[in-house]
């Protein structure tokens, strides 16, 4: 019987649950909602990896997809460089129309021209999360994307096979290329997979695309200035970079550190070493496709980043982590706070070490042993850590992590505890730092986390260095990419990357 109207409906029997009614309303009111969605896709310059992974999942409003095809807005998280404009033009071109398109810088430095070459009218916004969503809920106020009739195009590189007399099975060989914009590292890189069936047979890596040549440009700048640049060098680890070349100057200026400003300096390195950690969690788990983990993990990321933010009420240690400089005491509430993330961070690090469905993906994948790490110039690390008191693989570099992690947090607090008791004091003038650098030259360090990250530095006693030569941990790792990929399957090629937390922009400099 067909019905075709509500008095047709035949009524319920007696005591028989009522169905839930499916009104118009209720979907005209779904439609708006979906209408509304904004789906977005990450495009990460090199400084953009943590923004992205607490962006996701923040609003019903906005939706992260994977591929340009999907996507209604492009967020693209600067600095862009010259090399990687090529490949941004073809994927902006790939987007269904109409789009919009929105720049993400940091603090209130001007966009790339890199980036204003590329969208001439794309709107900026500061790297906030507030401030993202504020421009994303009103997606009518961003303008449609519009690439420049200049946007060059993206020229892949000739590839050599292996001849098929070197191989012991003729088969046909596949070229897979992943990137350069891709999820499994923070930042842009290229990998070209030569595959024979499911297996890599080779891989060839093709670096540069977040190039900024940090070094010359501190050789040009003066003391002051070149340790802003110093805090760019890995966007995602300021402190550690700043710290890197503080240390430096202070060696050739033969300064002794105070032990309340060296437990300072130890704290907000500790705290940016667990954020880190955390944050390349959320990012791994969701490469993973794990909910569950992400549901555990982005709360302890949240929090640990609130927890921070109160260390330091007065100023963030970009203020004072200066050569000769001054430095305020802790928060002791915070201080707490940090001990009991550490104990939570433990815990999860425990349950996840049991859990069968993560170990199926990443055990005994993509292994590399200490001794070859240490041969390949590895000295410090989670990586490192993980082949020696694990196997060296997926799973143990993860546990690293999470351990390092909570043993960062951990070590503030015996330190830090003294500190806090007094009232957090603003660094006073008798603290100000000091710019007059003699000649010689000095090496500073600080552990960062992804490893050991030092600056040399040169002076002949003038008003800018020398010369200025890093070393940098992703750098040293990315080499051997090619060795770890060989032989393994190509759906595990993403974890194992992934594993290896590769930050582009530190790595090309």
């Amino acid at each position: 019987m067909r019905l075709t109207g509500k008095d047709s409906a035949p009524s319920a029997a007696p005591g028989a649950p009522r169905a839930r009614p499916h009104t118009t309303e209720r979907l005209g009111w779904l439609d708006r909602l979906a209408s509304r969605r904004q789906r977005y896709l990450p495009i990460d310059g090199g400084a953009g990896a943590q923004l992205f992974a607490a962006l996701a999942g923040q609003s019903p409003l906005v939706r992260e997809v994977a591929s340009p095809r999907h996507a209604d807005l492009l967020i693209i998280a600067e600095p862009l460089s010259a090399q990687l404009a090529p490949a941004l033009a073809t994927l902006a071109r790939s987007v269904p129309q109409p789009a919009r398109v929105l720049l993400v810088g940091a603090g209130g430095a001007s966009a790339s021209p890199e980036a204003r070459a590329l969208f001439p009218d794309a709107p900026r916004v500061p790297g906030e999360i507030q401030a993202i969503l504020a421009a994303l809920t009103a997606p009518a106020r961003l303008p449609r994307l519009r690439l420049s009739d200049a946007a060059p195009a993206d020229e892949s590189p000739t590839i050599s096979l292996p001849p098929k007399r070197e191989r012991e099975i003729a088969t046909e060989l596949a070229v897979l290329s992943l990137g350069p914009l891709q999820p499994f590292t923070a930042g842009p890189l290229r990998l070209w997979l030569i595959c024979d069936g499911e297996q890599v047979l080779s891989c060839q890596v093709d670096a540069g695309y977040a190039a900024r040549n940090i070094a010359g440009r501190m050789r040009e700048s003066a003391w002051q200035d070149a340790a802003a640049l110093a805090a760019t060098l890995d966007p995602l680890a300021p402190v550690a970079s700043r710290l890197a070349y503080v240390r430096a100057l202070e060696a050739l200026q033969r300064w002794q550190l105070p032990t309340r400003v060296a437990e300072a300096r130890e704290a907000a390195l500790a705290v940016e070493r667990a954020e880190n950690a955390l944050w390349w969690c959320v990012r791994f788990f969701r490469l993973l496709k794990a909910p569950m983990l992400i549901a555990h993990t982005f709360p302890l990321a949240t929090r640990l980043a609130a927890a921070g933010a109160r260390l330091w009420p007065t100023l963030p240690p970009s203020a004072w982590l200066l050569p000769q400089g001054d430095a305020p005491t802790v928060e002791a509430s915070a201080v707490e706070a940090l001990h009991g993330l550490a104990a939570d961070i433990e815990h999860l690090a425990r349950a996840l070490s049991r859990q069968r469905l993560p170990q199926l993906r990443t055990r005994e994948v993509g292994q590399l042993s200490a001794q070859r790490l240490t041969e390949a110039g590895v000295s410090s690390g989670p990586v490192l850590t993980a082949s020696q008191s694990g196997a060296g693989d997926i799973q143990s570099r993860l546990l690293a992590r999470l351990r390092m992690a909570a043993t960062a947090l951990r070590e503030i607090a015996p330190g830090a505890r003294d500190a806090a008791r007094g009232p957090a004091r603003t660094p006073t003038e008798s603290g100000a730092p000091s710019w007059d650098v003699p000649a010689g030259e000095a090496e500073g360090a600080a552990e960062g986390p992804r490893g050991r990250l030092a600056v040399r530095v040169r002076s002949e006693g003038g008003t800018r260095p020398t010369e200025i030569t890093w070393q940098r941990p992703s750098a040293t790792l990315l080499p051997l990419l090619p060795e770890v990929l060989r032989g393994q399957k190509v759906a595990d090629a993403e974890m194992i990357v992934a594993s290896l937390d590769l930050a582009m922009a530190e790595a090309d400099g």
